[in-house]
């Protein structure tokens, strides 16, 4: 086995596991709502702890993969996803659920500098970021119908646990399997400077995040008051917004392929923009209208981001790669866990689809960087 296979296999389950254990959360949103007699507020407080410890876990994570390489920190990945598995299968109080999703979301920060940098020294880079695309995708659509079906089986806990135990796997394999050379440098690089290209990209990822976030944590529950069947709502709602997050498959490698062939940043401001109808239309719409223009929203959503990601490595050395990898992510995501509580507010005090027009106001000034950027590359 190639050392590429090994990184591809190494990068697909921490993405999968990644995406799959956050995606978890919004589809048990109405179990933990009786379960612990919270508001939509509150429900939406825990998204943005969750997103918002996954934000700052990117800091640090970019500053270590540099220094001392990212097996070291997919180790410590690996092993925290184990933790927090076990404390969430043992919480008993909304408190210890809220912690137990803080540390994971701290955990799961660590993923995206190290595993982005391991995949930006490949050759044809924005084909292999829609490939690694892909594996999050798969781990964005599994977490909401595994996390929706093992919910309504064995309990949302036993959901947690058993990804857990993938994640013991993964490690067992970064160990044996994948060796790295630690980076020949005395001291953490601590200073460095942003290029304005570089504040342009993570400024669009921030307001795009918002979207993002706000879209996939508040989707099951939209679909469990929108789309009437005979199944349990549960897991209905998680099996539509896995539906939708599959396509974003699609998404990734069109991404990917389209910024191959053409120039990236010609192509930014474009799919970023395609969002803004579809957010607005699902607002409208409710049964199986809503489910099928939902699905090209996932396909039309993900096409961002191997695109953004490649024009990172574009305007980075591959020196720095891990720390700005890190701060993009740290950003994205810290900002995109505003989502979880405007979307809470709005959907409590108004009502639920008025969350998915008002996101989409963050996307206009993302459009507008994007045409900045054009002109600045």
């Amino acid at each position: 086995m190639s050392k590429l296979h090994k990184n591809i296999i190494i990068t697909s389950i921490g993405h999968f596991l990644v995406h799959s254990m956050i995606m978890i959360l919004p589809t048990i949103m109405v179990i933990l709502e009786k379960e612990f007699s919270v508001s939509l507020i509150q429900l939406g407080q825990l998204a943005t702890i969750q997103i918002l410890f996954l934000g700052l876990g990117g800091f640090p994570a970019g500053i270590l993969a540099d220094r001392f390489g990212s097996r070291i920190v997919l180790m410590v990945f690996f092993s925290g996803l184990v933790i927090s598995a076990i404390w969430l299968y043992v919480s008993t109080t909304f408190f210890m659920v809220a912690v137990g999703l803080g540390f994971l979301g701290l955990i799961t920060g660590l993923y995206h500098p190290a595993g982005l940098k391991i995949v930006s020294h490949s050759q044809n880079v924005s084909r292999y970021m829609g490939y690694h695309g892909v594996s999050g995708s798969l781990g964005l659509a599994a977490g909401p119908i595994y996390g929706g079906w093992m919910a309504s089986w064995q309990g949302w806990r036993t959901a947690y646990l058993l990804l857990g135990g993938l994640a013991l796997l993964g490690f067992i394999f970064l160990v044996f399997y994948n060796y790295e050379p630690v980076p020949k440098t005395e001291k953490l690089k601590l200073k460095f400077t942003f290029s304005k290209p570089q504040v342009i990209i993570i400024s669009i990822a921030a307001f795009w995040s918002i979207a993002h976030h706000g879209l996939f944590n508040f989707l099951p529950y939209y679909f469990k008051d929108s789309v009437t069947t005979s199944w349990n709502n549960v897991v209905v709602s998680g099996l539509l917004t896995g539906f939708v997050l599959i396509l974003g498959i699609i998404g990734q490698l069109f991404g990917g392929i389209l910024g191959e062939r053409y120039e990236r940043k010609n192509l930014y401001s474009w799919v970023v923009a395609l969002n803004v109808p579809f957010l607005l239309v699902i607002a409208f719409l409710n049964g199986w209208t809503l489910v099928g223009i939902a699905g090209i929203l996932g396909a039309v959503n993900f096409m961002f981001q191997p695109i953004n990601n490649s024009l990172i490595a574009d305007v980075t050395s591959s020196d720095q790669r891990g720390i700005i990898y890190g701060f993009s992510a740290g950003i994205s995501f810290g900002v995109g866990s505003l989502a979880g509580v405007i979307g809470g507010y709005i959907g409590d005090i108004f009502s639920i689809n008025y969350i998915f027009p008002s996101i989409a106001v963050f996307l206009f000034p993302a459009v507008f960087l994007a045409i900045v950027l054009k002109k600045t590359l």
